[in-house]
């Protein structure tokens, strides 16, 4: 059963040809949303785990069905005295122990109910951005790079298929390309905010769980079983008590005090204390990946090397001059395209892409006429040898770039 559900989820996991994301991005998009679809379906199914509440009570059978609905809808609770959760061993110990809790000592657990709501909530949220950024990039990136990811060089690579990619990185509007940069990078940090807010939303939703709970996670992590018993049960108990109020054959209002187990709280306590650490390293990952797009945005320097390890082996020089000419949108549609297809495609694209640049113009600043030309040069190009390419590649060296390092 548990197979068929999560069947759709599945394709969330399939690796696509091309990727217009990133390893951090596929964490949020492909493995925390198949988490919690997967955790909202394996809580829903109650036909391995049973009920989610059962109280026990000195009632009539007629009534148990009623104290159990009654109990999970308004809640059950247990005292605010941690060494409650000592007695919860012992069913006879916690009937001897707890007695009477008084109101102001009582806390309440309303959240069963909702559980698998929040999760399903935070795997849309999680979900969202990716969604936005398909909508704005409109499979563009899919478009340019389809049959092309071949390990070997693809057949599809012909003379008029370079030409009119070529076209298209040197025509391309820099403005469309410069907000095609921009929103990937706003899309990065909303995923960095969407983890934000998913950590007030299981704060808000258990009430201070991110400090209540590091106790318990602590002695997780330190493998003190006793103690993570202890301090999970604050949160997540198995036993609390519920005060059910009935009317008796003669009309008179009864008070029914129940013990009510609470089978769904082993997979809850299970569930947090796994996205407990996961929303940290996520937020933490997130935040870095922010960091990094940050330094490619104001350094030409580290453009060029994550270009050049995409691309390598190539000319230095024809890579440092399309580095230099290109704008942070340019480079970062280049550096997409490199991460997908082969790099003879790549290498390709770099060499006709730097004769643009090599009497100093930016690739923003063509002219048509420039244009016409540089593409009635590539035409000529393209009857020529592979070999000869390499040759021109050691040849054609601009003098600024004679110092050029990596």
């Amino acid at each position: 059963m548990i197979t068929t559900l999560t069947q759709p989820l599945r394709e969330l996991l399939k690796t696509k040809e091309v990727d217009a994301t990133n390893a951090v991005w596929r964490l949020h998009s492909r493995a925390t949303v198949f988490t919690l679809a997967f955790f909202t379906i394996l809580l829903s199914a109650r036909s391995y785990f049973g009920e989610p509440i059962d109280c026990i009570a000195s009632i009539a059978s007629d009534y148990r069905k009623s104290m159990n609905n009654f109990c999970w809808v308004l809640g059950t609770f247990i005292s605010r005295d941690p060494k409650f959760t000592f007695a919860s061993w012992d069913v006879i110990e916690i009937g001897a122990q707890m007695g009477h809790i008084p109101q102001h000592e009582r806390l309440y657990q309303k959240y069963y109910q909702w559980v698998p709501f929040v999760l399903a909530i935070q795997a849309f949220l999680f979900s969202f951005p990716k969604h936005l950024w398909r909508f704005f990039e409109g499979e563009r990136l899919q478009t340019l790079c389809k049959d092309l990811t071949s390990v070997l060089p693809p057949a599809e690579w012909t003379a008029q298929r370079r030409a009119d990619t070529f076209a298209f990185l040197a025509k391309e509007s820099p403005g469309k390309i410069r907000r095609y940069a921009l929103m990937f990078v706003f899309c990065e940090a909303l995923n960095l905010a969407v983890v934000i807010v998913n950590i007030g939303l299981v704060n808000f939703i258990f009430g201070d769980f991110w400090h209540s709970y590091q106790p318990a996670m602590q002695a997780l992590f330190s493998m003190d079983m006793n103690a993570w018993t202890q301090y999970n049960s604050l949160v997540f108990p198995k036993l609390a008590k519920c005060d059910f109020h009935y009317i008796g054959p003669s009309g008179s209002k009864q008070n029914m005090d129940a013990l009510c187990l609470l089978p769904q709280n082993i997979l809850n306590e299970k569930i947090f204390a796994f996205l407990w650490v996961w929303f940290i390293a996520l937020g933490a990952a997130s935040g870095l990946q922010v960091l990094f797009r940050i330094f490619q945005m104001c350094s030409s320097g580290l453009r060029f090397q994550l270009l050049h390890k995409e691309v390598a082996p190539i000319s230095y020089q024809r890579l440092k001059r399309v580095s230099r000419e290109a704008t942070f949108g340019h480079w970062f549609l280049l550096y997409q395209m490199a991460r997908n297809v082969n790099r003879t495609v790549m290498k390709d694209l770099i060499r006709d892409l730097s004769k643009l640049g090599h009497e100093g113009q930016s690739l923003s600043r063509l002219t048509l006429e420039e244009l016409q030309k540089q593409q009635q040069h590539l035409s000529l190009a393209n009857g020529l040898n592979r070999a000869n390419d390499d040759d021109d590649d050691e040849q054609d060296v601009d003098p600024e770039d004679d110092e050029v390092t990596v």
